[in-house]
């Protein structure tokens, strides 16, 4: 893979969006290139900066890349970094307007059916601000979320859980993530699915979700990180709590290190003490790309 993006743009770059030197970046296009995009028609749910944009056109040579955002800023962000980045490439990139949450628009469900392969990287955290979360939270923990005012990159880290609560997975985090691939089941049933995730749920829970919405599973690529300060990692040991005692506890198991090697391994609430001692403790978590191959016998089970 080349060396991180040096991307000369004078346009205003959300701090959420796609940071060419950032681990989740650089673990996501080290799985897009062994994704096998050459000549194939991509989607991405998400197009940040466009830096995945320009890596798929450019260092993988998708024939062409369509995106969206829920953030109506960033598809002409993208269109703009490729304009001056690689103009030669410009017109193999479609933005569909927004905002776009998922593929709620027209516009966008008609570039995903037309995709070969759909992308995406997306929270699997509950908004500490939802009211359903915070009910649970209470139960749970007996304490109530405090978590200030929400900055510019909220919407990169925490997804609104009341909203996906009728998704069998939600309970767990993934929410948001079964809305796309149930969407993407009768819109795009067979385009191959590439998502950029965090393990912290365990990467067993993570292919039980892709399998159980009918596809094989290939890891592409992974890489253990440090748990990111912006985002509060509390619901994992709700959940931890909420587990224990019900005879689920080794189906889901929350794993998080405390090296950067994965060599010794913490449970949510022994990573959470630590970083309420201190916020600089480290504590790592892997992040892993995957990839679902579409099955003829798709559909949840």
């Amino acid at each position: 893979m080349r060396a991180p993006l040096d991307v000369d743009t004078d346009e205003p770059v959300p701090s959420y969006a796609f940071d060419p030197t950032d681990p989740w970046t650089q673990t996501f296009q080290a799985g897009l290139e062994r994704a096998g995009l050459r000549g194939r028609r991509v989607y991405e749910v998400g197009v940040g900066s466009g830096a995945n944009v320009l890596f798929m056109l450019r260092d993988c040579a998708a024939s062409r890349v369509a995106g969206s955002d829920l953030d109506r800023r960033l598809p002409e962000l993208a269109r703009a970094l490729l304009s001056r980045t690689a103009p030669e490439l410009a017109d193999r990139f479609r933005p569909v307007h927004g905002p776009v949450s998922l593929l709620d628009v027209h516009e966008a469900v008609t570039e995903a059916a037309a995709a070969d392969v759909v992308v995406a990287c997306l929270p699997q955290v509950p908004d500490p601000f939802d009211p359903l979360y915070a009910r649970f939270r209470t139960a749970q923990l007996k304490t109530a979320a405090h978590p200030g005012d929400p900055g510019d990159d909220h919407v990169a880290h925490y997804y609104p859980w009341t909203a996906f609560n009728d998704r069998p997975f939600n309970s767990i985090g993934m929410g948001l993530i079964e809305a796309l691939l149930t969407r993407l089941k009768t819109v795009a049933p067979q385009a191959e699915v590439v998502l950029n995730l965090g393990c912290r749920i365990g990467k067993a829970t993570l292919v039980q979700v892709l399998r159980s919405y009918g596809y094989r599973t290939e890891e592409l690529a992974s890489r253990i990180v440090r748990q990111h300060a912006g985002t509060d990692i509390s619901f994992f040991v709700a959940l931890e709590t909420a587990m224990r005692g019900t005879g689920y506890e080794q189906d889901v198991r929350c794993e998080f290190y405390a090296d950067p090697e994965g060599r010794t391994q913490l449970s949510a609430r022994q990573a959470r003490a630590l970083l309420d001692t201190d916020p600089a403790a480290p504590v790592y978590h892997e992040i892993c790309v995957l990839r679902g191959h579409p099955q003829a016998t798709g559909g949840l089970l």
